[in-house]
């Protein structure tokens, strides 16, 4: 009996770590800074600090592209259109600097 009483523990472990792995995992935020300028290097018109990853963010400024820098642990990609929807422009990995247009996601 004891053994039958082990098996089905078992078992109900097995199933509830499978509908766990079966849930969304939650968006977890970059670490690091995301900045960019309308006006070149050096300049300095916003700042995103530790961003969603899958958020869709507008930045401030009227002249794009921007000229960016990706101080974040994750790959931004930058859209034309709000809510991130049309295909990426441009993609900047991690430690890396670009141009990215007003909208930008993170991996």
């Amino acid at each position: 009996m004891n053994g039958v009483k082990i098996m089905r523990a078992t078992g109900s472990g097995l199933l509830a770590a499978a509908v766990l792995a079966l849930l969304p995992a939650p968006a977890q935020a970059a670490s690091g800074d995301f900045s960019w300028s309308t006006s070149g290097v050096g300049a300095l018109d916003g700042v995103l600090s530790s961003p969603q990853s899958g958020r869709c963010y507008s930045l401030s400024g009227n002249n794009p592209p921007f000229y960016s820098s990706n101080n974040t642990d994750r790959t931004v990609r930058s859209y034309q259109s709000s809510g991130c929807r049309s295909e990426a422009q441009s993609t900047i990995g991690p430690g890396e600097f670009g141009h990215v247009f007003k909208y930008v996601k993170f991996d």
